[in-house]
């Protein structure tokens, strides 16, 4: 049962005044701050830095484009690697909770619509819940710009030899990000923008922060 957009405050007409507000500040909507020069890294030693970057945690904005079906919201999702735990939040531009998750290890509880659901396979969870989809396990390396396995391919910039665009075979399906503005975040350059495509679908990110935990 897709829950994602049932709600007696109509979600959809939700949905769609926050993706035209998320397309029309989509250049403006990360804080005026002096921009950091980027570190000068090889690719190799970049990907070696991030893998041990494991506590971060990203507010901003998300929108699914898919044929006729567009959706977006609200985006807080924090992610300890090390402890394998994770809290994803999405919210519509009213504040009106759409999908609220936890996770330990590989037990996920979605709450959706004032219900409790309960899954060992997060995107299968979210899929049959809210009828998106969302590569949630392999993002976790993709947002970085490192490779979450090892046939991943990365093209890097010639100038900043930073991550442009990866392409991954995940779960047998061809997916290509692209990435864009990247700032300086403690030590780390993070990209702010994201374009993610699977066949007909694009996942659209804009990260307002990033938050790093050393």
């Amino acid at each position: 049962m897709k829950l994602f957009f049932k709600t007696t405050l109509s979600l959809p007409y939700l949905f769609s005044l926050a993706l035209f507000t998320l397309v029309l500040s989509g250049c403006s909507t990360l804080p005026n701050k002096e921009p950091q020069q980027l570190i000068q890294q090889t690719s190799q030693q970049r990907i070696t830095t991030l893998q041990q970057l494991n506590q971060w945690k990203i507010t901003g904005k998300i929108a699914f484009f898919e044929k006729k079906s567009r959706n977006s919201a609200t985006l807080n999702w924090q992610v300890d690697e090390e402890n394998k735990t994770q809290q994803l939040n999405l919210t519509t531009y009213l504040g009106i909770n759409v999908l609220q998750l936890e996770s330990h290890s590989n037990n996920h509880n979605i709450q959706v619509d004032g219900k409790t659901y309960h899954g060992k396979n997060l995107e299968t969870l979210i899929h049959s819940i809210t009828g998106l989809t969302l590569p949630t396990q392999a993002l976790t390396f993709w947002l970085k710009g490192i490779p979450y396995q090892e046939s991943d391919n990365i093209s890097y910039q010639k100038t900043t030899q930073l991550p442009q665009t990866l392409s991954s075979h995940y779960n047998n399906e061809l997916w290509q990000v692209s990435y864009a503005n990247y700032q300086q975040i403690d030590g780390y350059s993070l990209a702010t923008k994201f374009s993610i495509r699977k066949d007909d679908l694009l996942i659209k990110i804009v990260v307002n922060e990033w938050l790093i935990n050393h």
